[in-house]
């Protein structure tokens, strides 16, 4: 009895086994067979895509050698068969595709990071690729974290805001309603159920909020070291951040009185 090479008819799996020359093997092990027995019984096929030895060695080939950006679906479309199949099969056989690294990043990158380090990661990619660069969302979160930027920000959320003025979150909404006190919307996916878009709101905007508006704010609730920080034009924060270092950027994109919206 000779011994075959075949892929399994039930999982896709390539294995060799010793069998009689009229009956070739199909399937790999019993819970196959059974899987496979019981689809033809019902009327179905035994498989939906079988893998042949020459889709193997191209699957093999693309997996070890080329893959990158649209290879897969490339290679996919040559063979006659899904994406999906395609990657399962890799799976079974254990192969893993190989991921193209980003490229470093760029000191014009970095700027547009660090202005944009306060918004959703869809509106940063979003201005990256409008100056003409390509990054994923994966890597702008990474690189935004490296970079500590969400903690070196010169300013805060609402409830930041309000926890620095001692008053309820709801004090600190009903001035940015009124127009009294400026923000920015950061550009997050929240519903109106969650409250809607986050805003930040920087240290400048407060400074002028406090010098145009002194009757709103109680200085028996302020934290003194911030507001002393804030209005001799330091570097300042939420007090538990600490110290911070990226420039406070002009001009930003997206600025908006939150009252007029």
């Amino acid at each position: 009895m000779p011994y075959f090479d075949f892929t399994c008819e039930s999982c896709g799996a390539s294995g060799r086994a010793w069998r009689p020359a009229d009956k070739p093997p199909r399937f790999c092990n019993r819970r196959c067979r059974g899987r496979g027995t019981s689809r033809a019984m019902q009327g179905g096929r035994r498989t939906l895509y079988p893998v042949t030895p020459e889709m193997h060695r191209a699957i093999q080939e693309v997996y070890q050698n080329f893959t990158g950006k649209g290879q897969m679906l490339e290679l996919a479309g040559r063979l006659g068969l899904p994406r999906w199949k395609v990657s399962r099969y890799a799976v079974n056989q254990g192969w893993i595709a190989r991921q193209k690294k980003e490229p470093d990043w760029r000191a014009p990158e970095l700027a547009i990071l660090e202005q944009s380090a306060h918004c959703s990661l869809e509106v940063i990619q979003r201005r990256l690729r409008k100056a003409g660069f390509t990054r994923s969302l994966p890597g702008i979160l990474v690189k935004r974290k490296r970079l500590k930027l969400p903690q070196n920000l010169q300013g805060q959320s609402i409830w930041q805001l309000a926890d620095c003025f001692g008053v309820d979150q709801k004090v600190v909404q009903g001035w940015v309603f009124k127009g009294y006190l400026k923000a920015q919307k950061r550009g997050t996916h929240r519903t109106p159920r969650q409250g809607g878009d986050i805003y930040f709101i920087r240290d400048r905007w407060v400074r002028q909020f406090v010098l145009e508006h002194p009757e709103l704010v109680d200085l028996r609730k302020v934290d003194k070291f911030w507001f002393i920080d804030l209005l001799a034009g330091r570097e300042t924060g939420h007090p538990s951040w600490g110290a911070v270092t990226v420039a406070d950027s002009e001009g930003v994109p997206g600025e908006m009185e939150a009252g007029n919206y």
